[in-house]
């Protein structure tokens, strides 16, 4: 304890020294106050010190090494009270002296003890720099030392502006009253008064006002006021800073989000804003939920984007109610999924990164999975979350269930739209039909279990839903059975899945609908037997994807021995089999029911699509040529290098589709109209010219088609983020979705009604009895198009339409859309 109490005078004795002789003329004021402060420390005789050290006469300024010696301690104590001891000392101070004059001395030795240290540091630094330099000529100064010391201060301590601020306070308050205390005026008697009104001018300027008449306290009152006004500057820009970076990081989402059971997306692409409106249309029902997306990008941006899809005049984005929160973070790494409560998320949709090819995409995607997995071991092991990723080539599926077989469902974004685009190509149609059942605008796929339906057949079960329709079965180990035989039984355990608008909107009803249109009259051999045999088709593709040997795999599985694929594109043709190679990536073709043929040429120019001629590897012409209305179905693939390019790729890829779809229609229809001139007087018909679908990326673009009056085309990216919505609210939708889009399992069909209603006999039957009709040939009929209305009138009735039980006279021209296993 001594030991504290005598450094605590050693202190003393440093801030007063400069000082005393002053003190000594002003009488017995202080001298009282370091009498009585000192006596009530350390508890010593004050004559004893006196006497002991009398005839010291100066006092030298301490190291703080010196500052810890007792014999100097005792020696400055001594010192002051000497130079005091000409005024009184019978007169105790007040407590608030030695207080004041103990912060102050305090305060004073901890800017000497910071200052000798950084001095010594600096010395040693500069030591150590002239040795490295070796023997050389100096070419820094101790500016320069200063300099690199108070940056690496202010960069490493956030507490530096603060330090800053009160030191500088600090030191005005000592100086100035110091200066009023040595000034010959009688209004500062106490240390106390002369650092408060140091302290008044420091924080308000109109304190000078009050100064006394005499100079030096004037002199020091605009010193001081001059140095507040410095302060004052300092502390608005330090709050302002404060404040401005806060609100910074508020802008730019570096705030932890805590939320549970929300959507969580991760990065940021040009499906982005469908997936967003996709989400807000199936928590619509619940009145909206939270929706959390995580990018590299600047939360701003995002925001902005947002804000742009919901003020466009043009299909705007209506958000339900959902809330949607952005963050800036990195997907990948584990404190950004943190920050976004991904381990409390109910789905995470994962979209690959813009900007990077198939591989590195699929290579991030992987990254991204595996780190889900190790923010939160049982992620998914529930069974209730799972997370959704997007991949670019099929040949990295297995690589994804590899690591994450219980939680990960992947879609595959090239794979699938290859298959849409190809059911498209050869029924127009079709498209209308996807882009209808794959949103949840209208109609989507739910499974629900309905015990009251137990022991039921999957026929009896077609007509007992009035606002669904029944597809399959999903059983208790997960297993989904779509379009199972006619006696499939639905047993305990087991859930239906169905087409309906909602998931609350739907019952079972009575059952006392008659199944007797499903009945074959007689036997099984007098049931219909419908004619599906189909003549080879020639097919032309109009441009290049990096996965066409992919999509030419997948049509071979569709198309009939026999038919013929023309690729028209720039890529010279003996390069074409190592493009399809990818490098070694893909196995060599083996085609079972395709002929390739290769053009050379550009199909947005009207020159190269009226040439449309086969050359071989060489590059020499075969002599086969075809024109333009010779084709069963004309396919233009988005540009593949606009592709790569975010949402300007997609707009330059729009823009080139577009202007092919006009060409080509329009050349089309000038031969069509030839023939017809040419062939008046023949009998036989002739063959109107087919309907070439275009992939469209920008759902923007969909008005310039209809503008156009361009009817084939596929909203890819719309129909991906719709896929990938569904499956985030049901991880089993992929299954369904998966089996629609295989050529193995029940895909999409649009049929003639007369393939299950024999119009001459009856015509007048309700959407049931057709729907029983057609499990005649396994297949489930989901909706139907009216010939007198086009399909965006038809709408409400392509998917799950009402009035089921009300009979309805077919005609010739009325298609059925159906799930079906055979073309």
């Amino acid at each position: 304890m001594m030991m504290y109490i005598g450094r605590l005078s050693a202190l003393l004795a440093i801030v007063a020294a400069p000082f005393s002789s002053a003190f000594t003329a002003r009488g017995n004021g202080l001298l009282n106050l370091l009498s009585s402060t000192t006596a009530a420390t350390s508890n010593l005789h004050i004559s004893s010190i006196i006497h002991n050290k009398q005839q010291q006469s100066s006092l030298h300024l301490m190291s703080p090494h010196e500052i810890m010696d007792a014999d100097s301690i005792s020696t400055a104590t001594s010192f002051i009270l000497s130079r005091g001891s000409r005024g009184s000392m019978e007169n105790a101070v007040p407590p608030s002296e030695g207080v004041t004059l103990t912060i102050l001395t305090a305060g004073f030795a901890a800017i000497v003890w910071f200052l000798a240290n950084e001095y010594k540091y600096l010395k040693e630094k500069s030591n150590v720099m002239d040795g490295a330099l070796n023997k050389k000529e100096r070419d820094f100064t101790w500016i320069d030392l200063i300099d690199y010391r108070l940056d690496y201060f202010f960069s490493t301590n956030e507490w530096a502006k603060v330090i800053l601020l009160f030191g500088l306070s600090y030191v005005l308050v000592v100086f100035g009253a110091g200066l009023l205390v040595i000034g010959d005026s009688d209004d500062y008697d106490t240390i106390s008064e002369a650092a408060w009104t140091s302290w008044t001018y420091v924080v308000d300027p109109g304190a000078q006002a009050d100064a006394p008449s005499e100079l030096i306290p004037r002199a020091v009152s605009l010193f001081v006021t001059l140095g507040g006004l410095l302060v004052f500057a300092l502390l608005i820009g330090i709050v302002g800073e404060s404040i401005g970076e806060k609100i910074e990081d508020l802008k730019t989402g570096k705030s932890r989000v805590f939320e549970s059971d929300h959507t969580l997306m991760l990065n940021w692409n040009d499906k982005s804003i469908a997936v967003i409106q996709q989400i807000a249309l199936a928590n619509e029902s619940e009145g909206g939920r939270v929706m959390v997306v995580l990018s590299q990008l600047e939360k701003e941006e995002m925001e902005e984007r947002l804000e742009s899809a919901i003020n466009a005049k043009e299909n705007p984005l209506d958000l339900m109610g959902t809330e949607v929160v952005f963050r800036q973070g990195n997907p990948i790494l584990e404190n950004d999924l943190k920050k976004v409560s991904a381990n409390t998320a109910r789905a995470v949709i994962a979209l690959t990164p813009p900007d990077f090819d198939s591989d590195e995409a699929d290579a991030n995607m992987l990254r991204q999975v595996l780190a889900l997995k190790a923010l939160d071991e049982d992620f998914g092991s529930d069974g209730e979350r799972h997370v959704v990723v997007e991949l670019q080539d099929v040949d990295n599926k297995e690589l994804i269930k590899m690591v994450a077989p219980d939680f990960a469902e992947i879609i595959v974004n090239h794979d699938m739209i290859g298959r849409l685009m190809l059911q498209c190509a050869r029924t127009p149609e079709l498209a209308y039909v996807l882009d209808s059942m794959m949103g949840f605008e209208g109609s989507e796929f739910y499974f629900d279990t309905w015990p009251e339906l137990y022991g039921k057949t999957f026929k009896e079960i077609t007509v007992r839903f009035d606002e669904a329709i029944p597809v399959g079965f999903r059983s208790e180990d997960g297993d989904v059975r779509v379009n199972p035989v006619d006696d499939d039984v639905y047993q305990e355990g087991e859930e239906i899945l169905v087409l309906a608008e909602d998931d609350d909107s739907y019952e079972p009803n009575d059952g006392t609908y008659p199944l007797t249109a499903g009945d074959c009259i007689g036997n099984e051999e007098e049931c219909p037997i419908y004619d599906a045999v189909r003549p080879p088709e020639k097919i032309l593709f109009c441009g290049w994807r990096r996965d066409m040997s992919d999509l030419i795999s997948q049509l071979d599985e569709f198309v009939p021995a026999g038919s013929e694929l023309w690729l028209l594109n720039k890529i010279p043709a003996n390069m074409r089999e190592e493009r399809l190679l990818d490098g070694g990536n893909k196995a060599k073709l083996k085609l079972k029911n395709i002929i390739m043929k290769n053009v050379v040429g550009d199909h947005i120019i009207r020159r190269d699509l009226k040439r449309i001629w086969d050359t071989n590897a060489q590059g020499e012409y075969t002599g086969e040529k075809v024109t333009l209305d010779q084709f069963d179905s004309i396919l233009i693939l988005s540009d593949e290098t606009a592709m790569k390019s975010g949402e300007k790729g997609s707009t330059s890829s729009d823009s080139r589709s577009l202007a092919a779809v006009l060409i080509i229609q329009d050349m089309m229809e000038k031969m069509y109209q030839l023939k017809k001139r040419k062939f008046a007087s023949s009998s036989e018909p002739i063959k109107p010219p087919c309907v070439p679908v275009s992939e469209i990326l920008d759902t923007r673009t969909k008005s310039l088609l209809n503008v156009a009056n361009c009817k084939g085309y596929v909203l890819s990216n719309q129909i991906v983020s719709s896929v990938m919505a569904q499956v985030a609210e049901e991880k089993d939708i992929n299954v369904v979705l998966s089996e629609l889009f295989s050529s193995d399992g029940s895909e999409t069909y649009i049929r003639p009604v007369e393939k299950f209603v024999d119009l001459d006999e009856e015509d007048t039957l309700s959407f049931w009895d057709v729907a029983l009709k057609a499990r005649q040939y396994r297949e489930v009929v989901v909706g139907y198009k009216p010939a007198d209305l086009d399909y965006d009138d038809a709408e409400e009735l392509i998917i799950n339409p009402p009035n089921k039980s009300v009979p309805r006279r077919w005609k010739e021209g009325d298609k059925i859309v159906v799930f079906s296993l055979e073309d």
